[in-house]
């Protein structure tokens, strides 16, 4: 089990933006505001990247479509190679 480097708020925040990305009715200003949390601190970033980490075996990163992910570099390497190996 790895420890989280993020705190428990930021932890839930990432948790909530997670889910509301993948639901079917998610609108285009959503987006913007989770990519606009993304930018403003890099423990966000940490926060979404230890949600993808806990969700790729469960192919849930790979099915995640958005190019927009590509300014976090970190976050869209990790989601590139999880669309990469799962085909």
């Amino acid at each position: 089990m790895t420890v989280s480097k993020v705190s428990d708020e930021i932890a839930d925040q990432a948790i909530t933006w997670f889910v509301r990305l993948r639901a079917d009715n998610v609108t285009a200003a959503e987006r913007q505001d989770f990519f606009s949390w993304l930018a403003a601190d890099l423990h966000h970033q940490a926060g979404f990247l230890e949600i993808m980490q806990l969700w790729d075996d469960l192919s849930v990163v790979a099915d995640m479509n958005f190019e927009e992910l590509r300014p976090f570099p970190v976050i869209y390497e990790f989601k590139r190679k999880a669309q990469v190996s799962n085909y």
